[in-house]
């Protein structure tokens, strides 16, 4: 029996990270209940925030004599490989936070000591899993405005990887929310939900127009306002 068929049989991996590419694929496909939709979206965020990363060294490697580009552009250099590690890690965050309410839902309740035990383990699962994907969203966000400065710092021919970065992040984004639909309901604190909601809202609003603002700026790199084509106009 191999490992990965192991694994889609209850045998979660520790990290998504030491998966190769089939792997990943395989196991999301499969019966495991990790990795996830949360865990994925981050996982394709940060690979969306490498393509943007890629754009940066390139352009970097290439700048020249332009002391504020290349300033500008080691700036965004490290801020993206300091985020790369955050989101990977979000990634992970968001397997063990789902592994812990399976945890949870597994724990005795055949007597009331153990009812009031396991509901709080579960109480606290859940928030758990949803406040992980509401900071993934976060650090996408954030690693949104990573992409919208490097589409307009990088090399012409390198603003593909850099806008499609982009829009993988962006979509990751939305994605990993539908985490937070999923969960929020179940928590019994009323305030909380409604705290948790108004975050989830404010985060998709601010991805989709930071989203269109990385648009623009791309459109406007590559062409002048007359040679827009048709699909980029809208």
């Amino acid at each position: 029996m191999s490992s990965l068929h192991i694994r889609s049989l209850g045998d979660p991996p520790a990290s998504i990270w030491t998966l190769n590419a089939s792997q990943v694929r395989d196991l999301t496909a499969s019966l495991s209940p990790t990795p996830g939709g949360g865990s994925i979206s981050a996982f394709t965020a940060t690979l969306g925030l490498a393509l943007v990363q890629k754009g940066v060294s390139i352009a970097l490697k290439r700048v020249g004599d332009d002391v504020i580009r290349r300033e500008a552009l080691i700036a965004l250099s490290g801020n993206i490989s300091s985020m790369l590690a955050s989101l990977s890690g979000l990634a992970d965050d968001d397997l063990l936070a789902f592994q812990g309410y399976i945890e949870a839902r597994a724990l005795p309740r055949a007597t009331e000591e153990e009812k009031v035990l396991r509901d709080a383990a579960m109480e606290a699962a859940i928030l758990r899993a949803t406040r992980i994907p509401l900071m993934s969203a976060s650090e996408i966000c954030v690693g949104l405005e990573q992409a919208e400065a490097a589409v307009n710092v990088s090399d012409l021919h390198l603003l593909s990887d850099v806008f499609g970065g982009a829009i993988l992040m962006q979509a990751a984004v939305k994605a990993v929310l539908l985490n937070v639909v999923a969960n929020v309901s179940l928590l019994s604190n009323e305030g909380l939900r409604i705290d948790l909601e108004k975050e989830r809202v404010e985060l998709e609003r601010f991805s989709v127009e930071r989203g269109e603002s990385i648009g623009r700026a791309y459109r406007a790199r590559l062409y002048d306002s007359k040679d827009v084509p048709a699909a980029f106009s809208q």
